[in-house]
């Protein structure tokens, strides 16, 4: 019972297509055979020199983050953008782990089947998704990182999100992104709603203070939860793109 009640509240998957990738002729593709998944995936803007690997959160699918794309593109960047088990076109179900495993999967595919080096890698990760990125970090080389709204801990989403369910004490705290961030050891630019309801801007401002590497933190005005890109406008677009221009490394 705490498993199915763990599930359900930690990953909300839909396979519906809410059409954003439709302007931005992306090739879908399956992957994640040698990492034991069958994953679907999709990529675009391959006569760029660098790529952005985005890790979406765990609600929607890939298809539903077309301002994400849309600031991607308008900066010269490929991408690559891919679905956890159970999510979109995705086979299996959810966990902790499988996201690890799903990521791992998108990392290898942009190296070694797209062509990408780690100094051309930037990964963008939102909510649950910084989670993601942050754990793939601590194993491959990328030349940044890029949070939204990401969390401390699932022990501290949990105590905010759910204060009246003391069955949380019970389950094992998860996406120890506060201990990961310690071990961070690329740049870091961080991004996060002023007035997100979801995950409070405390714990960005909890996060930035772990990190030890080079950093950056930029709060948006009124943005609630994963639609910073939208209110950020112009401001937050210049700053992932300079962001992105002084870290990648890109030869001819």
């Amino acid at each position: 019972m705490l498993n199915y009640l763990e599930q359900r509240l930690s990953f909300k998957p839909t396979s519906t297509d809410y059409g954003g990738l439709t302007r931005f002729n992306a090739a879908q593709f399956r992957f994640g055979g040698e990492f034991g998944l069958d994953l679907d995936g999709a990529f675009f803007g391959s006569s760029s020199r660098y790529a952005v690997l985005f890790i979406h959160g765990n609600k929607h699918n890939l298809t539903k983050f077309a301002a994400h794309y849309q600031l991607f593109s308008s900066i010269g960047a490929a991408c690559l953008c891919f679905d956890y088990p159970g999510y979109g076109a995705s086979s299996g179900a959810p966990s902790e782990e499988r996201l690890y495993a799903s990521a791992r999967a998108a990392y290898s595919h942009l190296r070694y089947e797209l062509g990408y080096a780690p100094e051309q890698i930037i990964v963008y990760g939102c909510s649950m998704g910084g989670a993601v990125a942050l754990e793939l970090l601590q194993h491959v080389p990328a030349a940044g990182l890029i949070t939204e709204s990401t969390f401390t801990n699932s022990l501290d989403m949990s105590r905010f999100l759910y204060p009246y369910l003391p069955v949380w004490k019970l389950v094992p705290n998860r996406f120890r992104n506060d201990q990961r961030m310690l071990r961070l050891r690329m740049p870091l630019f961080m991004i996060h709603g002023e007035a997100d309801l979801v995950v409070p801007v405390t714990m960005a401002h909890q996060l930035y203070a772990l990190a030890s590497c080079e950093k950056s933190l930029m709060i948006v005005p009124r943005a609630t939860h994963i639609n910073s890109i939208e209110l950020g406008a112009e401001p937050l677009r210049a700053a992932v793109a300079s962001f992105i221009d002084k870290n990648v490394t890109v030869t001819n």
